[in-house]
C-alpha cells in the first residue's frame, strides 16, 4: 500500500489553554508529552506518516525532530487536512488522525488501513460511536485539498461509499481537549 498517516496537530488547543496550561500536545501525560504518545503509536504501524503543525509551535517541532512536518497556519481542521493531503500528493491513500488522540493502538490504524484497500472511504467505529482514524483513497484527493474551516472532512464521511470498521479500541474515541481530560487520562485513559 502506498499509504501515509496524517497527524493533525495544527489546532490552537484553546479549551486546554483556557486553564493556563499551554498547548495540550506538549502536556505531560503518563511521563511524556501527549503528542509523543500519539507519534509512538503511529510510528509502530510501520506506515509512512507526517505531522501537520503550526509554524510557530516550535515546542512541538522539537518532539518531531526526525519526522516529516507540514506547516500550516490553519484556521480549522479542514485547512489542516487540505495542507497535509496537498503536501503528500504522491500517496494513494491517507489515514487521518488527531494528535490529541494518544491511545489509538497501532493495530487499529492497521485495521482501518486494511479496509481502505477495498473501499474508497473508511472510518473507525467503537460501540456505535464514530471515531478515528478515517481513511481516504486517491479518488478523494480533490475534495480533501478543497477543505476549509473547522468541519474537517465530516461532510465527505457522510457519503454512501463509507465503510465502517468496528473496533473495540476506546482510544479511537478518547481525546484530550481539557485539563480535566488530561487528569483523567493520567489516571485511567478509558474512564
Amino acid at each position: 500500500m502506498n499509504l501515509i498517516i496524517l497527524v493533525m496537530a495544527a489546532g490552537y488547543s484553546s479549551r486546554f489553554r483556557q486553564s493556563g496550561q499551554g498547548n495540550k500536545l506538549a502536556a505531560i501525560m503518563q511521563g511524556k508529552p501527549v503528542l509523543q504518545h500519539t507519534l509512538d503509536n503511529v510510528r509502530a504501524t510501520g506506515f509512512d506518516f507526517c505531522v501537520v503543525a503550526r509554524p510557530e509551535d516550535l515546542e512541538l517541532h522539537g518532539f518531531m525532530a526526525q519526522e516529516r512536518i507540514v506547516t500550516c497556519s490553519s484556521e480549522g481542521l479542514g485547512e489542516s487536512i487540505a495542507a497535509g493531503v496537498s503536501a503528500t500528493a504522491e500517496y494513494d491513500d491517507w489515514l487521518i488522525t488527531l494528535a490529541d488522540m494518544p491511545f489509538i493502538t497501532p493495530s487499529s490504524y492497521q485495521k482501518v488501513a486494511h479496509a481502505l484497500r477495498n473501499s474508497p472511504l473508511v472510518r473507525a467505529r467503537i460501540k456505535g460511536m464514530q471515531g478515528h482514524p478515517v481513511g481516504f483513497q486517491q479518488s478523494f484527493y480533490p475534495q480533501l485539498c478543497a477543505l476549509k474551516g473547522d468541519r474537517g472532512a465530516r461532510e465527505l464521511l457522510n457519503a454512501d461509499a463509507l465503510t465502517v470498521v468496528d473496533l473495540s479500541d476506546r482510544g479511537c474515541i478518547t481525546d484530550i481537549d481539557t485539563a480535566e481530560d488530561l487528569t483523567r487520562c493520567n489516571q485511567d485513559p478509558y474512564l
